[in-house]
């Protein structure tokens, strides 16, 4: 489908909303986005007609196990992970970073390194310090540039030692707009055997991201960041499926990304998910799905940016203050390099 300003704006009700006889305006897009009327639909559809747990032999039942697997397969694309399988959801990023900071964090001894960023949200920041304290672990802290609120990138790969066990970082800053060199992590995390967990919370509504490409042993997002429910979706790479070691109840699977995921899912929101990432791909070719929408709208630097400024300055709206170095509030601090 060509994207027009009118058909996006069209799939989203909230656009008609009024405040004091004025129509709303949306700026909050480092907190989340809207949602469109397909994920509305997908969410309804499935609980009206199919809710149903996993497991069953029912018709149901095997419609919901389809609906996880609808979502497995769309996070892989937009993310383009190897399979499926390399997909696992949880209640939001959140709730998912502090679950799997415990389980990677299980073998560590005291002594163990892990590197930290004052660029992350707290939620890349505060579930590693307190996986750290409990394994007795020494936590590196680096800090922003001043002058342009990015980065130390050289600072941070200069701290990776053969006692560096994980280096947790965000792709983008939702408070400062500042992109993060990940393949340069990557690269000097892998030459000493350490783990690279990656934010892509703020990234994801704005660019590709090709977690083979980076390199990277987890990376996390929201689908409320992109037009979807409230679902955190990782990506854990395929050398770690089987190798963690994961807290779970005695008779809950022992294969697959079904062992990550605690108690039953939130299917609805599953259902959703899909729906939002086929926004997307629905500008583009189904075939290439997610990842040609997002050249589909030349050029690739500014069509989400077209996309998301003609549907309303939320998720993926971005704005920049060059020449800023910081200012005092947390929610006005400006960056010199933002978001492509």
């Amino acid at each position: 489908m060509t994207f027009t300003p009118e058909r996006a704006r069209a799939q989203f009700g909230a656009l008609s909303q009024h405040y004091q006889d004025k129509p709303v305006i949306f700026f909050d897009g480092p907190g989340g986005s809207q949602v469109s009327r397909g994920v509305l639909d997908n969410m309804t559809g499935y609980l009206g007609s199919y809710n149903a747990n996993l497991g069953g032999h029912y018709f149901s039942s095997k419609v919901t196990e389809q609906v996880m697997h609808n979502a497995r397969e769309s996070v892989r694309a937009l993310l383009n992970a190897p399979a499926p399988d390399n997909i696992v959801f949880g209640m939001n990023m959140t709730s998912l970073t502090f679950h799997l900071s415990r389980i990677i964090s299980r073998d560590w001894q005291p002594g163990d390194e892990i590197i930290v960023t004052a660029l992350d949200h707290y939620a890349n920041v505060s579930s590693w310090q307190q996986a750290a304290e409990d394994k007795q672990a020494i936590v590196h802290h680096i800090p922003l540039r001043p002058e342009d609120c990015s980065l130390d990138t050289e600072r941070l790969c200069a701290q990776i030692t053969d006692k560096t066990r994980l280096i947790a970082v965000t792709h983008a800053s939702n408070v400062t707009g500042s992109v993060v060199d990940i393949r340069a992590i990557t690269a000097a995390a892998r030459r000493v055997g350490a783990q690279v967990y990656v934010d892509a919370v703020h990234y994801a509504p704005h660019n590709l991201i090709d977690v083979q490409a980076l390199g990277c042993d987890f990376l996390v997002c929201s689908a409320y960041k992109f037009f979807g429910p409230h679902i955190g979706m990782a990506y854990i790479a395929p050398q770690w499926l089987q190798r963690l070691r994961p807290y779970k109840v005695e008779p809950a699977t022992d294969s697959g990304p079904g062992r990550f995921e605690t108690g039953t899912q939130s299917f609805e929101g599953l259902a959703g998910v899909t729906a939002a990432i086929d926004y997307l791909a629905q500008w583009a070719s189904r075939t290439h799905r997610s990842g040609s929408a997002w050249r589909r709208v030349s050029p690739p630097t500014t069509g989400m940016k077209k996309i998301c400024a003609a549907i309303f300055c939320s998720a993926c709206g971005s704005w920049t203050a060059s020449g800023f170095t910081a200012i005092p509030t947390r929610t006005a601090r400006a960056a010199r390099r933002p978001l492509p």
